[in-house]
């Protein structure tokens, strides 16, 4: 950025990488503007957040990884593209990004691929992650899961919430072991009209979930639809 400001002053594609630049951090953190240099020597990076002034050093894990991704990814494609007026909205690239997921908030990991597309458009990511948050906003045509050597694709990604892309795309169940036995449990004394026992083993579901967990209400009104049966 030192480099950038000094040449803004005489070339004026300088000064538009600068302005691209801060334009682009802006979109990955909205909360924030302003990213400069002040200190002594201009060796400290600041940025706004709000009213406040921060060295960008104090921002979180997240907040710098995404701010180095951004800054290093618009700096390489101002280097390799100097005649584009925008190098970050006009230029081609494929771009390699191992755990894109990592240190981000989950509301910034929902955020992540599509804040990408679109501050750089010409430009095709290749990335790696664990997240279903991540895997939840993308189309599953361009999801490939590797498993025992062999690569498919699910059927459905884009838009399934966190719980469903957990337990049917990564195998993982979505609720702790205790409360999946538990669940399973009422499940078989509902079945056999045990329906005092699945009372008792729902209110230990209810210690671990509370009582506002949907399938603590499903399991109330089915009891209670069961129960009036009798």
């Amino acid at each position: 950025m030192r480099v950038q400001q000094a040449l803004s002053k005489e070339h004026p594609s300088a000064k538009r990488a600068l302005a691209v630049l801060k334009d682009t951090v802006t979109l990955f953190l909205p909360d924030y503007k302003h990213l400069r240099l002040g200190g002594q020597d201009d060796r400290i990076l600041l940025i706004d957040r709000n009213s406040v002034t921060l060295p960008v050093r104090q921002l979180s894990d997240g907040e710098r990884g995404l701010l180095a991704l951004v800054l290093d990814l618009t700096r390489r494609l101002s280097q390799a593209n100097p005649e584009m007026e925008y190098p970050a909205r006009e230029a081609e690239a494929v771009v390699l990004i191992d755990e894109i997921d990592l240190h981000l908030h989950p509301k910034w990991q929902r955020q992540i691929v599509h804040n990408l597309t679109r501050a750089f458009p010409k430009c095709q990511f290749i990335a790696t992650t664990h997240s279903p948050q991540v895997i939840g906003e993308v189309k599953s045509d361009r999801i490939h899961m590797i498993v025992d050597g062999q690569v498919y694709s699910p059927t459905h990604s884009y838009g399934v919430d966190s719980s469903r892309v957990l337990e049917e795309i990564m195998g993982v169940d979505p609720r702790t072991q205790d409360a999946h036995e538990l669940l399973t449990r009422i499940g078989y004394e509902i079945d056999g009209d045990k329906f005092e026992q699945a009372r008792q083993s729902l209110s230990s579901l209810i210690e671990i979930l509370g009582e506002n967990d949907p399938e603590v209400i499903r399991l109330h009104t089915l009891l209670d639809f069961m129960e009036g049966n009798e």
